[in-house]
């Protein structure tokens, strides 16, 4: 293990709620973001490249990718709380949603995965990256949701989820290694 996980929120999307959320692309601002990831030298010397299965999160890494010369590996267990429909909820309804599965972890309506289930399912997907590889630099493109839930579980902050939700920007860059949090993502 010993790798250096580096965590990256995908860029702007753009919202159609005409088609499935985990479908949708960036805007025209996400894909300026994406290409300014790639150009930055921050990322480099990565060895790895991960991104969850949405659309999103694959567009995210592909500038980056296709500098390094490199594959994405998509993992669906990185993806973002599951959320049926969501693309079908207005803005209010949404963020309405957001603050019930924060305040209870449990909690779930409309068919939505429940913020521990999320949280259980991305450590796991995490977990299995990190002893699968040995002193690598991994770059990990996912979601707003599932890394507010990981990264405030690692710092012990979960009863802080809203506040760490809100304050989270596309393409915010967090660090993990051992386990531990070397650079928070918000």
């Amino acid at each position: 293990m010993d790798n250096e996980l580096i965590f990256v929120r995908h860029a702007k999307t753009k919202i159609d709620k005409s088609i499935p959320i985990e479908n949708w692309v960036l805007t025209e601002e996400g894909q300026r973001n994406a290409k300014e990831i790639a150009q930055s030298r921050e990322f480099d010397d990565g060895d790895i490249l991960i991104s969850s299965s949405e659309k999103k999160s694959y567009l995210t890494l592909k500038p980056l990718a296709d500098k390094l010369g490199k594959k994405i590996i998509q993992i669906k267990d990185l993806s973002e709380i599951k959320r049926p429909d969501s693309e079908k909820l207005s803005s209010e309804e949404y963020i309405e949603m957001k603050v019930k599965i924060f305040n209870d972890r449990d909690f779930s309506m409309h068919d939505w995965e429940t913020a521990n289930h999320a949280l259980e399912r991305f450590r796991n997907a995490v977990n299995q990256i990190d002893r699968g590889y040995e002193n690598k630099k991994i770059l990990i493109c996912s979601h707003g949701t599932v890394m507010s839930l990981y990264f405030a579980y690692l710092q012990h902050q979960l009863d802080n989820l809203m506040e760490r939700w809100k304050s989270l920007k596309f393409g915010a860059v967090g660090i993990v290694k051992n386990n531990g949090v070397v650079r928070d993502i918000v």
